[in-house]
């Protein structure tokens, strides 16, 4: 019987992450080293990854805005939806305004 060369593969990820994944893997009654293995091996009979990376909608949509508000006027940080509603409706008085 051959046996099979093995090779250590380290990384490093956000804990939290780790630690929610490796929670599902324990549910699903896998090891993480399983886990990974299935990973790579998925790549390998792809050619690439088993996923399609993209931008969720609401990733999106966030980063439709920040594009917008770059050719906007705003001097002020706006942080909170309350900041963005009080911007937002000053510029509707000046328009009722100039009308």
């Amino acid at each position: 019987m051959t046996t099979s060369r093995k090779k250590k593969v380290q990384i490093q990820v956000n804990r939290e992450l780790s630690e929610a994944a490796e929670a599902i893997f324990q549910e699903l009654g896998l090891s993480t080293t399983t886990a990974i293995t299935a990973y790579y091996k998925r790549v390998v009979a792809e050619g690439g990854l088993p996923f399609e990376l993209k931008l969720s909608s609401q990733e999106m949509a966030v980063l439709q805005f920040k594009n917008a508000e770059k050719g906007l006027p705003v001097t002020d940080k706006i942080e909170t939806n309350e900041q963005l509603d009080k911007w937002l409706s000053e510029g509707d008085e000046e328009d009722v305004e100039t009308k």
